[in-house]
């Protein structure tokens, strides 16, 4: 008996390794940020409907405490829905199903349970309608119901994956401009940072944010090379000048957060171009001690989904509990910032995440504007956000395939490469 159950734990952490392991099974778009919701009641109104949507896992949408209740987000118009991520407060639904509908008043049940534990819950689950939503019918506790976030996952009708990005070769990646046309725009009132300016796509569609974070002494000119290059492939970029030019990385990283919440509001109001064209998706990269506040921001703000630090910078600090996929570029010849003494150690210690490793030659300055390979720095910074915030798997083979062999056997180029393939 002893060595059945021996046999079965083994078993079981082989199958949670390569359940973990796995990368995005499909291109998927959050559809559900930011949009109109309503719902059958609230506790309070501290717990509005709107809270389960926004973004924001420290705000809740909470009911009063009876059977049954539902919430209902209007996408806007037909998706295909593939999943649904429900981020549960204590109190939580026993006995549940998500429901899909055309006009808000027939309903199809696309997923139904009657055991729900609560908790964080990732469902898989295969539909269409312009409205989704979540009908409780047995709660788990004697409150209400209640969410930090409702999470809708899909493509609008007719919608081709990565929003009609076509496939990435080589050659595309390794030009200065993808695919579509860009355009900027200078945010007027900063909220948390010193300023930005904003790089996106001006093609129809909802995309991921990325926020970059200069560091020490440094403006926005430090990545102001890889806002375009992001953008044409499908992303809204914000390019941040911090509030002094001393920030250290504690405070570049609150600055990170700040701007992303800030880049995701713009989206969510009429009136600037931006309206539209976030998908409620971010991640960041930065610079020294900006690659340090990267690192922060992954570990302490669950919205941002990937991080790119370069040449990181931040002493004495602990990043073993980040989760989230990381790309890791450092310079062979860095003095202020050997990869030996800060991203390794943090790449050793992050257990739990997808990780990149890649040095190259040159020094501190080998990622910033003017400096280094931009091709290929380009190349592998497009391929991993494009890979992790927007699911694209048609990108992994640059980082983790074939096509990333010339590169990473090209001692001249690289340096030191490490990465948890197979994504």
């Amino acid at each position: 008996m002893t060595a059945l159950l021996a046999l079965a734990t083994t078993i079981a952490m082989a199958l949670t390794l390569l359940t973990a392991a796995t990368a995005p099974a499909a291109t998927a778009d959050l559809l559900s940020q930011g949009k109109p919701v309503t719902s059958s009641s609230t506790e309070n109104t501290s717990t509005p409907a709107s809270a389960a949507v926004d973004g924001s896992t420290g705000t809740r949408w909470s009911s009063t405490f009876s059977d049954p209740q539902w919430l209902t987000v209007d996408l806007g118009a037909t998706a295909t829905i593939s999943q649904v991520a429900l981020r549960w407060e204590a109190a939580y639904a026993r006995s549940f199903q998500i429901q899909t509908s055309d006009n808000g008043t027939a309903w199809t049940t696309i997923y139904s349970t009657t055991t729900s534990t609560g908790g964080t819950q990732t469902l898989d689950v295969n539909g269409k309608g312009r409205y989704i939503r979540l009908h409780g019918t047995q709660r788990g506790t004697v409150y209400g119901y209640s969410l930090w976030e409702f999470q809708v996952y899909g493509s609008g009708e007719g919608t081709p994956p990565g929003n009609g990005i076509p496939d990435p070769t080589t050659s595309s990646l390794e030009a200065a401009d993808g695919p579509l046309t860009t355009a900027t725009y200078t945010v007027p009132s900063p909220s948390g940072y010193g300023s930005g300016t904003v790089t996106y796509p001006t093609a129809s569609g909802s995309y991921p944010g990325i926020v970059l974070m200069p560091g020490y002494q440094g403006t926005q000119q430090n990545l102001q090379w890889l806002a375009p290059r992001l953008a044409s492939w499908g992303f809204v970029v914000i390019n941040v000048g911090t509030n002094t030019l001393s920030d250290d990385p504690a405070s570049r990283g609150r600055q990170i957060t700040a701007a992303g919440t800030q880049l995701l509001a713009l989206g969510n109001t009429p009136g600037n171009p931006l309206s539209g064209k976030l998908n409620g998706t971010l991640g960041a990269a930065g610079h020294s001690m900006g690659g340090g506040g990267v690192m922060a921001a992954l570990r302490d703000d669950p919205r941002f989904k990937a991080g790119a630090p370069t040449a990181p910078y931040y002493p004495n600090a602990n990043f073993s509990e980040v989760t989230e996929p990381t790309f890791f570029l450092t310079c062979q010849s860095d003095p202020a910032a050997p990869g030996s003494r800060y991203a390794v150690p943090w790449y050793n210690s992050m257990s739990q995440a997808e990780k990149l490793y890649i040095e190259v030659p040159g020094d501190h300055l080998c990622p910033m504007t003017g400096y280094g390979d931009k091709a290929k720095q380009g190349k592998w910074m497009v391929s991993f956000f494009s890979l992790w915030l927007r699911a694209d798997t048609r990108f992994s083979p640059f980082l983790c395939g074939p096509a990333r062999d010339a590169d990473k056997n090209n001692t001249s180029l690289v340096t030191r490469w490490m990465d948890t393939c197979q994504f």
